[in-house]
């Protein structure tokens, strides 16, 4: 499998004209501009929070693609909905735009998420993003937690 990968990413190199870690860059979103339009505003301890989400998002879904709009910043996972499905309801993550906090929101049943911390049942309200529960995350604990508690909803499913 191996060899069948690099033969794979000599071939798309030498096809791009590139270099292999330029087709690595690419399909792992690296410096793409999407994501850094999301964290330019933020102050520095919400930008090293927010790239390290961005980052474990990527490692759980790759080839997934951003959806980038002017409050929030949705993933979508390659090929994982019919195509007659909307892109908003392909959005299985959003991340809010905000400068000073990270927030994401998921398209989840609130009902189903039971006395997790920093959840918010969102139905009825305003909001931005995707979905109905929003999670706030402060600190490196916050992220692990999250990941811990939300990674059936963070894995492709098969």
């Amino acid at each position: 499998m191996k060899d069948d990968v690099e033969a794979f990413l000599i071939d798309a190199a030498d096809f791009a004209g590139g270099t292999v870690d330029d087709v690595l860059a690419r399909v792992l979103h690296v410096g793409d501009g999407a994501f850094a339009a999301v964290v330019a505003a933020m102050d520095n301890a919400t930008k090293m929070l927010a790239m390290r989400l961005d980052r474990e998002i990527r490692v759980r879904n790759p080839g997934l693609q951003y959806v980038v709009r002017s409050m929030f910043v949705g993933y979508r996972r390659e090929g994982d909905m019919p195509l007659s499905i909307g892109e908003r309801s392909q959005i299985f993550v959003s991340v809010i735009r905000n400068s000073s906090r990270l927030e994401v929101v998921l398209p989840l049943d609130p009902d189903s998420i039971v006395a997790t911390p920093n959840v918010q049942d969102l139905r009825g309200k305003g909001h931005h993003g995707v979905g109905d529960v929003r999670v706030s995350m402060h600190d490196d604990s916050d992220i692990d937690r999250f990941l811990r508690d939300f990674d059936y909803w963070l894995r492709p499913r098969p």
